[in-house]
Order: structure tokens, then sequence, then C-alpha cells
């Protein structure tokens, strides 16, 4: 799981939240559709030939789903055979830029207007990251693991860690509680590396910041020193990419199977959910947690 983010601490709640986390999720979506879109570029006259993801995106009976599963799964491996490795080496960055950024779309969008586009994006990035490149099962520590997109992006929880942690000023690097500095008032400060080769005005490696110029910067209070204390799960995160990054898979009475474990060892073992509808959310807020046999994601999902 990923605990936190790297950057400043996101706003927990209000207006000021809906602000960045629009600003954030109208990002991802652009992203996600330029890489999609470079990647059927790449494809050139053969994108005409794609298998297509011609289906309503939720279907809640479990055979039609994996019915849907069987024949993409037979289109792709037609397609992905006629398709020269050079071309697939192209493609294969930007589809996986594509998948990530309509994920972290959704995590950041799961409450706004654009959920059903971010959905949607999740589901046409992953449909061909699948077709071209499977969708792995691994067998690790005698567990089967998969960070399957569509799996992962459907389980609507996130992460929350108990931190403790100093908080110096980014002004003159003071413990807070110690200097005279307003927070969010601008202050003159010089501009500088840290050993890090960081600037000191906007803490990235590549600015255009000179070094010894004097900048006007707002004070505000920098954490260091963290302690961390208990990780809870939640289903909205102070973090919108705090969340599951990969899952145990439960293979049942095929779990010890020499077949499947030799596959799974060999990276020839794939989950198909991406090639087919999902069953809709899984909402952690809706559940009962007095329940213990609440549903998992798509449990039963056909593999290849």
């Amino acid at each position: 799981m990923m605990i936190m983010q790297a950057g400043p601490i996101p706003p927990s709640g209000g207006p000021l939240r809906e602000r960045y986390l629009d600003h954030q999720g109208r990002k991802a979506l652009e992203v996600a559709a330029s890489e999609y879109a470079e990647t059927v570029a790449l494809l050139a006259i053969r994108a005409a030939l794609m298998p297509t993801l011609d289906f309503a995106l939720v279907e809640p009976d479990g055979e039609v789903r994996r019915t849907i599963q069987r024949e993409k799964r037979a289109r792709w491996t037609y397609f992905r055979a006629e398709t020269d490795q050079s071309t697939l080496d192209a493609i294969e960055p930007h589809i996986k830029k594509s998948v990530k950024a309509a994920m972290e779309a959704l995590n950041y969008l799961e409450d706004h207007g654009l959920r059903e586009e971010a959905h949607a994006a999740v589901h046409r990035a992953a449909f061909v990251n699948r077709g071209l490149f499977d969708c792995p099962i691994v067998l690790r520590d005698d567990e089967y693991w998969t960070d399957c997109p569509i799996n992962i992006s459907h389980l609507r929880m996130g992460v929350s860690a108990g931190l403790v942690s100093d908080f110096e000023c980014s002004v003159c690097g003071e413990l807070v509680e110690d200097c005279d500095h307003q927070m969010g008032q601008p202050y003159p400060k010089v501009a500088g590396r840290t050993a890090e080769g960081k600037c000191t005005i906007c803490d990235s490696a590549d600015c255009e910041h000179p070094e010894d110029e004097v900048f006007a910067v707002p004070a505000h209070a920098n954490a260091r020193n963290f302690k961390a204390g208990e990780v809870s799960f939640v289903a909205r995160p102070r973090y919108p990419l705090a969340r599951i990054v990969e899952e145990a898979m439960d293979m049942g009475a095929l779990h010890d199977d020499p077949r499947v474990r030799h596959a799974a060892k060999h990276g020839d073992l794939n989950c198909d959910a991406d090639l087919g509808p999902c069953k809709g959310f899984n909402e952690m807020r809706d559940w009962n947690l007095n329940d213990v046999s609440r549903p998992g994601i798509d449990e039963g999902e056909q593999v290849d």
C-alpha cells in the first residue's frame, strides 16, 4: 500500500480541498488521455483492427463478465501475435502511464462529477494494457498476488497513517514554535541548493531560481523527523493516492495445483478482469463492518 504521497499535505476539507481534488483529477485525466492517444498513434493503421471495448462498463452477472473476458482474450491474443515487437516496445511505457494516471484520476475524482469519466479511463487503458502486456498473477511467499488495475481501483478505500513529527519554518529552518515568522506571510529568502540538490525556494531539483538571488517566500511549516504510528483503512483518505497497490488473490482449490503454481512462477498466469465489465465499485463506506463475509473485488474472475 501507499501510506502517503510526496508533496504538500492536501487540504482536509471544504472549498480548498474541492479545488485541489478537481485540479489534480483533471490533470491526471489529461495525462491518461494523452498517453492513450499516443498508444493508438503508435499502432498506426493497426489501431483500426484493435479489439474494442464495446460493452457496458458495469455488469452484475459474473457469468456474463467471464464470457466477455474469454471472447476479448481470444481477440487480443490474435491481435498481439500480429503486432511487431518494436511497436509493442514503443507502446508499453505509454499505456502503462495511461493506466497509472487514470487510476490516480479516479482517486482524486471519486466524489466528483467526473467520476464516471475517470472510471471509463481506467477501463479503457487497462483493457489495452491487458491485451498487449498481460495482467500477471504472481506467486510470492506461497500467496498469489495481483496489482490488477480494475480490481485495485474499484476497491474504494484508502490508507490513513498516524504520524508524529516536528515542524520547521520554511524561511529560517528553525522549529515553528521557536521562530518569529508568521505562517502564511511572505519573507525575503536567498535562493540556494540543499545537499540533495533541491532549490531552497521551491524544493525542486530543476527550477529557474538563480542561486544567491532573493525571493519573497510565504512562511509555512515543513514536517521533519517523522515517526509513524498506526495505519488504518478509511473510506476517504486525506492523501487521495494513499491506496492499496497490490492484494492477495484467493485461488481456492487451484492454490496448490502444480500447473497453476508453475504458471504463476514463470509469468504465465494472468487476471482477465481488465478484459470485461466490472461489477461496480466496492465502497468501504457502504460496508457493514460487523459482517466478516462482505465480498471482495471480482472474486472468482476469469484467470488465464
